[in-house]
């Protein structure tokens, strides 16, 4: 009694609207998962034990079955997969790129994926400077494409920046194909030679020309290279060589993988939470994004060997496609929609293990009272305190966005996130098992107590309030180049 005293005191307007024992009962979810949780072992087994779970790969098929396992094995009901179209299996080969002139150098590269493989042993041209890629740059340099290889250098590091770089990346490569280009080499945002690379085109689409990370060292020395005066009886022109092997196959279908926890009360109300289980194939994806599938596992194991039961359903959904433009997440919302009106909130977590810093609530302000009321309780992470009402199209929240669901998408310290997002280097090491840990009590928490209260969550937006959202968020443009937009 003592403990709902102080709890009663601290939390104020939350417990008012709570017996007693709900936060006796969030208490002990919390102890659960701090003292007892298996987040880490989760972890382990999608990246040490499958490796990157590329979509379309032996990998990620190895996920799927494996996130079926687990679920089972926690006693989820409605276990299954949901099978979902991808326009090309795709896998990686080799990739080469070489200095033939002034100098003689290797380069360090990778192939984007879903690029094709240059023709014969390779292609060879001359080097064009499309600076960051934006319209204005490749404008400037279009006509001297034709033959070439293209130098593109994306700036920005913020998370806008890095989103808008996403979209711009398959129009400027279209660009540089329409013009001539034989390949495209885009530079890397990571140091010390780690290669990022991403889907050229969204929706498994096959790039209509080579596309290549390069190491920003070698973009810097190709620059240079540029740049310097030419000898006399010589040219300043630098040639590169580019070779690329890799294998495209037919269209196949990939699975979203999902399992329940049934509500008591409220059963036909649903909590989704949401995770992407692919990755991208350089690394194992530790932080991207089998942290957020180890925090939904958690989630459901703690819930379980509580003995908790929710009001309202908990559903667990693993995405597939998420890398190629949010198809499996996307292709959920459009077979579901009818159903859209009993989804009470998507909880999403994709920005790696770093520690809680609250929620980014996808363009709606009109949540802000209901996020604040629950994160002032004592229960969360004493950093968890901010709300950020800017919208974005990057991750599995967007298709429920678009469709007006209440949308949560955890807010944490990406320090640890971007420097190797996408890379070889994303591997369990970068996880600080506390901040981990601080995620995955927060996403179980917020769940449940949303999932748990008496009256619902937030509401679902009608089709002009969407609409009005999505023009004074400026992210139609996102939610059409990714196929999102209409939904039907």
């Amino acid at each position: 009694m003592r403990r709902f005293v102080r709890l009663l005191f601290v939390v104020v307007l939350p417990a008012l609207l709570f017996a007693q024992d709900f936060w006796v009962d969030l208490e002990r979810l919390k102890d659960e998962i701090s003292e007892r949780g298996k987040q880490m072992e989760y972890v382990y087994g999608l990246t040490d034990d499958i490796g990157h779970r590329l979509t379309g790969s032996p990998g990620a098929e190895k996920a799927e079955n494996a996130v079926v396992d687990w679920l089972k094995a926690l006693g989820l009901e409605n276990v299954r997969k949901e099978p979902f179209r991808m326009e090309a299996r795709w896998s990686r080969g080799t990739a080469s790129a070489q200095i033939m002139s002034p100098v003689s150098r290797a380069l360090t590269v990778a192939s984007y994926t879903w690029t094709p493989s240059t023709p014969g042993t390779g292609v060879q041209g001359h080097l064009v400077d499309g600076g960051t890629g934006k319209p204005e740059d490749i404008a400037a340099v279009k006509s001297r494409m034709r033959g070439a290889i293209v130098l593109v250098a994306p700036a920005g590091v913020t998370l806008d920046e890095v989103i808008g770089n996403f979209y711009r990346t398959p129009l400027y490569v279209e660009e540089c194909a329409k013009a001539g280009a034989l390949a495209v080499l885009i530079a890397s945002d990571k140091e010390r030679t780690l290669l990022y690379t991403a889907p050229v085109s969204f929706n498994a689409k096959i790039s209509p020309v080579a596309a290549l990370a390069i190491a920003r060292e070698d973009v810097e020395l190709l620059r240079r290279l540029l740049n310097r005066p030419a000898k006399p009886g010589s040219t300043s022109d630098v040639r590169i060589r580019v070779a690329v092997k890799n294998t495209v196959d037919s269209p196949f279908l990939a699975n979203n993988v999902f399992g329940e926890i049934q509500g008591s009360e409220k059963s036909e109300e649903v909590i989704l939470l949401g995770a992407h289980l692919d990755s991208n194939d350089l690394g194992p994806g530790a932080l991207d994004n089998a942290a957020g599938c180890a925090a939904l596992l958690e989630t459901a194991r703690a819930i379980k060997a509580l003995g908790l039961q929710p009001k309202r359903t908990i559903r667990f959904v693993f995405f597939m496609g998420e890398e190629e433009g949010m198809i499996g997440s996307t292709e959920y919302v459009k077979r579901h929609l009818a159903e859209m009106d009993n989804f009470v909130t998507n909880i999403t977590m994709d920005i790696g293990a770093g520690r809680p810093l609250g929620w980014f609530s996808m363009g709606r302000t009109d949540l802000d009272p209901e996020i604040r009321a629950f994160m002032e309780s004592q229960l969360y992470h004493p950093d968890s305190v901010m709300i950020v009402n800017a919208a974005f199209a990057a991750t599995d929240n967007a298709a429920f966005m678009a469709a007006g669901v209440p949308n949560l998408v955890l807010l944490q310290d990406d320090a640890s996130y971007f420097p190797v997002h996408h890379t070889a280097a994303d591997t369990p090491d970068k996880i600080v098992l506390e901040d981990f840990t601080a995620c995955v009590t927060t996403v179980a928490m917020t769940a449940y107590l949303i999932a748990s209260q008496e009256e619902r969550f937030g509401r679902r937006l009608t089709q002009s309030e969407i609409e009005d959202m999505m023009n004074a968020s400026k992210i139609e443009y996102q939610w059409r180049a990714a196929n999102i937009w209409p939904l039907q």
